[in-house]
């Protein structure tokens, strides 16, 4: 093993010098760090959320809608947050200000939305910000930030040009950060022009203060470049470059430090080679001093420590002993102070070859298109499809950019995608191109992290009335959006509903009930965590100085909508019996007005009295033990899949099971239906609703059937008013944004060529694959030979996916 070492350390043409060869394993026993070590902990115990919206497209025609899903990730686990909830969508127009924000319900990392683009948008850009109130509480800003283009359908100056004279960006960075006398300096190089873009130079020049050549330098097509060099006590050195243009521009050092270390960085095969190199003078100062390398990516970290003997040290890290994705390298001196500091990117673990796109059929009018989930992993993903020449999909992030490298760097990456298609000479580029990471270490000592911010689980509803309740008096709370319905007795004033998910312009019906009679009661209602006081960095804008305005030949789409006016409907209503499927010849049935019940009785225990055991999670018949799976208990997806309906499937699908104590997929032995919508998972539902409130209830088992089934039907609003009832009806102006499905805009044409570059051909949200199984999703071709899918998501354990693929419609 020694001599593959020595081995990789020629390969590096290090100098003859004095050389003490260090292996790094990064699983020994990490030798203490003076409170460094409980400061790094203590910094990023309170986890980070890192919120992404895959849009189904960038650039919008008036009338259309943006479509998104949303994805948050949980950066200590990296995998998909399952208690985080709110998520704030703002729009701010091309100055910083905030046009309109939407609250989106992110359940179990996963949440999706819409936006109009209507006649309000007026301006050419806008900018998406998608963050919580928990962020907030941190330094570093892990919003998501995209900016969006709205076509105009008016001639202004198209093909304009703004001219401006050419300014470009020409930075220096010393590896490291510092410029050390007399050693060996690796420096890296950007190079960009007016509009952030890279500039990519053939041949530049390094000189001395006497104009001799003493080397040179290129730069990829994203200005990104290296150069290691000789660097001499006093000594200027100037960067030249020559552009295309025949523009000369120049970038001078800083006169280097007499005293101090730098480092040198290298890749080869699987190692990560680290040079520590001084100079003579340093050294005496410098010798026996203890250093400490610290490597971390805020989720886990290392300490090495050496004694600075001699003026080149060489360190190897294997990379399969670092963690995926970005690692921080920081260097600390004697004092424990931060003195170098280096990203490095260790090989991303692509799923490119795991997930599959293929046509599987192909009709006059559409084309199904089938994802395949080669791994052993769920996936969860989102697909825009788009015509092949789209020029309007062009996002500044992927979800893996996004992810997996923009929490770490503070300067702007152009084209992302790139350096995750095995570009990763250019991504490390990239990093020594960053200097140091986001994470300031003043931060970390000071441990100078608020907790001002809550972490929000829902809305708070408060209803204050204005007069005390009686003791024979309670208020009724209904509403069929929100799936609420509540009897809240007289002890609660101010009432406070917790952790609701109402929609935005949702209604609520408010009723104080005395005996069997309501009336009419109106709350003052206050509402928490429905707003997020919000703003944007400026540095974010994306500012083109040099552009052509893109204009479209549609009119705004939402001209050719016609708003009907609203129109109430009256008549004769006819009275429908709530028979559920068995409900006449196989299940029992109880109408509760003919019973009598005790005034306050709940509906569970009812339940519990005709025969039915109930624990908190849901019921079964009594005499079997039910101690249910937790994960069966909260998720549709372990238990029964349900139909369109909600329904359970026929027993054919389900297979033939005949004793309960012997099924092996753990299903509910009772499943419970509340107004013909299965609440069996949600059984909290059911308990607050009074046998009062109660119509009629049908259980038991139907043949063929694998599970008994229970049915609620509670009287409507409507009933209860019939009953001499009076609800006051209160529209609620705040709440999440209601979740609609996606429908194509109304396009004049399917031929020109604003729709071919700009126009949407279909968006499909909430994909979700099981391991080794294959999906289809069925979309119109709009008389197009050709389509391009743009995938995005996530794994259940974290593995980013981002794949674009071409459709070949012939």
């Amino acid at each position: 093993m020694f001599i593959i070492l020595l081995q990789l350390v020629n390969k590096l043409l290090i100098k003859k010098t004095s050389i003490t060869l260090f292996l790094i394993t990064l699983f020994s026993t990490p030798l203490k760090a003076q409170n460094i070590d409980s400061l790094y902990t203590n910094y990023f115990q309170d986890t980070r959320e890192l919120p992404y919206l895959h849009l189904n497209k960038t650039t919008f025609i008036k009338g259309e809608e943006i479509w998104f899903q949303a994805y948050v990730t949980e950066q200590n686990s990296n995998t998909l947050h399952k208690t985080t909830s709110n998520l704030y969508v703002s729009i701010f127009d091309e100055n910083g200000k905030q046009k309109e924000q939407h609250l989106i319900h992110i359940k179990n990392g996963i949440g999706h939305g819409n936006i109009l683009i209507d006649s309000t948008f007026t301006k050419n850009a806008y900018y998406l910000k998608a963050s919580t109130n928990w962020m907030k509480n941190f330094n570093e800003d892990h919003s998501f930030i995209q900016k969006i283009t709205v076509l105009s359908d008016r001639e202004r100056d198209n093909k304009i040009s703004i001219n401006e004279k050419k300014f470009y960006e020409f930075k220096i960075f010393p590896e490291g950060g510092h410029l050390i006398s007399n050693t060996i300096n690796n420096i890296g190089i950007l190079i960009k022009d007016v509009n952030n873009r890279g500039v990519k130079i053939s041949k530049g020049k390094i000189k001395n203060r006497s104009g001799t050549v003493i080397g040179q330098f290129n730069t990829n097509h994203l200005g990104l470049g290296s150069v290691s060099f000789f660097t001499k006590e006093n000594e200027i050195y100037t960067f030249e470059a020559t552009l295309t243009n025949g523009t000369v521009i120049h970038k001078k050092t800083n006169l280097p430090e007499l005293i101090g270390i730098t480092l040198n960085t290298n890749v080869i095969d699987d190692y990560y080679i680290l040079n520590i190199l001084t100079n003579d003078v340093s050294l005496t100062k410098l010798k026996n001093k203890k250093y400490r390398i610290l490597t971390h990516n805020t989720r886990s970290f290392k300490n090495i420590n050496f004694n600075n003997t001699d003026k080149t040290y060489t360190l190897i890290l294997k990379k399969n002993e670092l963690p995926k994705g970005i690692n921080i390298v920081t260097i600390f001196n004697e004092n424990n102070i931060p003195v170098i500091e280096r990203l490095i990117f260790n090989d991303f673990e692509e799923f490119q070859n795991q997930l599959n796109i293929s046509n599987s059929k192909i009709k006059s009018d559409s084309i199904t298109t089938t994802l395949t989930n080669n791994s052993s992993e769920k996936l969860f993903l989102s697909a825009s499809f788009l015509p092949i020449e789209t020029k309007a999909y062009k996002p500044t992030n992927t979800i893996k950019s996004q992810i997996a490298l923009k929490p770490y760097v503070k300067g702007h990456i152009e084209n992302p995608e790139y350096y995750f298609n095995n570009n990763y000479k250019d991504l490390d580029l990239l990093l020594l191109t960053q200097g140091w990471s986001k994470y300031n270490w003043d931060d970390i000592f000071n441990n100078a992290t608020d907790s001002y911010f809550d972490f929000e689980t829902g809305i708070d509803i408060t209803a204050t009335f204005n007069k005390k309740i009686k003791s024979n008096q309670s208020v009724l709370i209904f509403s069929k959006a929100n799936k609420l319905i509540r009897e809240i007795s007289n002890d609660q004033n101010p009432l406070v509903l917790k952790n609701t998910f109402i929609k935005k312009n949702s209604t609520v019906d408010f009723g104080l009930k005395i005996n069997d009679n309501i009336y009419k009661i109106t709350p003052y209602l206050q509402y928490s965590n429905s707003y997020l006081k919000d703003t944007f960095n400026k540095n974010y804008l994306i500012t083109n100085k040099d552009i052509e305005l893109e204009t479209s030949n549609f009119g705004d789409l939402s001209k050719d909508i016609t708003i009907l006016d609203e129109v109430i409907l009256s008549g004769n209503k006819r009275k429908l019996d709530n028979k559920p499927y068995g409900g006449v010849t196989m299940l029992r049935n109880i109408k509760m007005k003919d019973l009598m019940n005790p005034t306050g009785e709940t509906i569970i225990q009812f339940l519990t009295f005709k025969g039915y055991q109930y624990d908190g999670n849901g019921f079964s018949p009594k005499g079997i033990d039910t101690k249910r799976d937790e994960q069966n208990s909260s998720s549709e997806s372990e238990g029964i899949e349900l139909d369109s309906e909600g329904l359970e499937p026929d027993s054919e699908e389900l297979g033939s099971v005949s004793n309960v104590d012997d099924d092996k997929f753990n299903r509910p032995l009772v499943r419970v239906y509340l107004n013909d919508k299965e609440v069996t998972f949600n059984i909290w539902v059911i308990e607050n609703i009074n046998t009062n409130m109660v119509k009629e209830i049908f259980y038991g088992k139907v043949p063929g059937r694998f599970a008994q089934v229970i049915h609620i039907y509670t009287f409507s609003p409507h009933e209860y008013y019939s009953k001499k009832t009076r609800l006051t009806k209160l529209k609620l102006p705040v709440g999440f944004t209601t979740e609609k499905e996606y429908y194509s805009p109304l396009y004049p044409s399917f031929s020109n060529s604003t729709f071919r570059e700009f126009g949407a051909i279909y968006w499909q949200p909430n994909i979700t694959i099981e391991a080794n199984s294959s999906l289809n999703i069925t979309v119109p071709i709009y008389y197009q030979k050709e389509l391009k899918i743009f995938v995005e998501g996530t794994s259940e354990i974290g593995t980013l996916i981002s794949k674009t693929q071409l459709i070949n419609i012939d």
